[in-house]
């Protein structure tokens, strides 16, 4: 009976946090005009919508290559095959809660070459470190081109603390859990063991991954793939006529991508919008037509990698890892003996 409060405790925490957070998003859009927004949706440039929507996806394409850098380094896979696993890790997170885009794309990927699991996710967390390193160069640049209004700055600030405590509060109750079922089991050294070696050999892995020459090549792709976002969001609020600025939109986007971090929703639907219309909000441009600009980034982003995700990942996920490999070179026919005269040897 004693272990009942702290084996419900978690649940509670979370469902006290999703009550929480929906009492405030019913209070925040309460005020909302929603025929305004209606009417941004309605009259936006389509032309608009299907570059940014094209951008969107070579923004995608970026990120496959990116990865595509890390995991040649542990082994050798096809360009469309990243593609494809990445399209698919895209279609999770705009369907799922989490990041399970991270954890789908590293199963089929294992699929695909045949690589140990830890490989694979060495890879992916090697590619997500770049990523934020190219997010801190997109905040040092918003800052550069333009002072970051307070309002901003103080929610930039906020949420990027509320981030990180919540990562580091991930980690430690998963610590927590290891050690209360290694008393429990009796198997704690075991687990311990079997941790030590496979952080040892994933650090080989990040190792070999992480080298001048590939960071070289991977680090361009990561800024490109931030690149084309910024131009998707900003083209999606220019067919919506919104008054914001490219700094202005670059706010939204770091905004954005903040609340990102952990996806408490299907798709992060709500938080999304709500991120992009506080941010372009405090810039100055109306609240309603903020939100529909946000709604209207969800669909011309989200829609498409959803339907090309389910239609390409089916195959995919199915597929054996020899046909999704890089092939391997043929092999030379071996040369015929001299001394044999019509397969008779005199």
């Amino acid at each position: 009976m004693k272990q009942l409060p702290a084996r419900y405790l978690h649940r509670i925490g979370v469902a006290l946090a999703l009550a929480l957070f929906g009492a405030a998003c019913a209070a925040y859009v309460r005020h909302v005009h929603w025929a305004r927004t209606a009417a941004v949706l309605h009259q936006a440039a389509l032309p608009l919508v299907v570059a940014a929507t094209a951008c969107h996806f070579v923004s995608l394409f970026a990120k496959a290559g990116a990865w595509l850098v890390c995991l040649r380094a542990v082994g050798a896979v096809r360009f469309w095959t990243v593609a494809r696993a990445t399209l698919v890790g895209a279609t999770l997170n705009s369907l799922l809660v989490a990041n399970s885009g991270d954890a789908g794309r590293t199963v089929i990927m294992t699929r695909a070459t045949g690589l140990p699991v830890y490989t694979v996710l060495t890879t992916v967390a090697v590619e997500r470190l770049l990523n934020m390193l190219g997010f801190a160069v997109m905040v040092g640049m918003a800052t550069m081109i333009a002072p970051l209004p307070r309002v901003v700055a103080r929610g930039l600030l906020v949420a990027g603390a509320a981030a990180a405590l919540a990562v580091w509060l991930g980690f430690r109750s998963r610590g927590d859990t290891r050690r209360t079922a290694g008393r429990r089991s009796g198997r704690g050294r075991r687990v311990a063991r079997l941790l030590r070696v496979r952080l040892r050999r994933a650090a080989r892995t990040a190792r070999r991954v992480v080298t001048p020459r590939r960071l070289a090549i991977a680090s361009p792709l990561t800024m490109m793939d931030w690149t084309f976002q910024l131009v998707s969001y900003h083209l999606v609020a220019q067919a919506a006529h919104l008054p914001i600025s490219v700094p202005g939109s670059l706010l939204a986007l770091l905004a954005v991508n903040l609340g990102l971090v952990i996806r408490v929703t299907p798709g992060n639907v709500g938080v999304f919008e709500l991120a992009y219309a506080s941010a372009a909000h405090a810039l100055g441009a109306p609240m309603d037509a903020a939100i529909g600009v946000g709604m209207l980034i969800h669909l011309a982003q989200d829609l498409p990698t959803i339907v090309l995700g389910l239609a390409l990942g089916h195959r995919l996920v199915f597929a054996t890892s020899r046909s999704l490999a890089w092939p391997a070179p043929r092999r030379a026919a071996p040369a015929a003996n001299p001394s044999c005269h019509g397969g008779i040897v005199p």
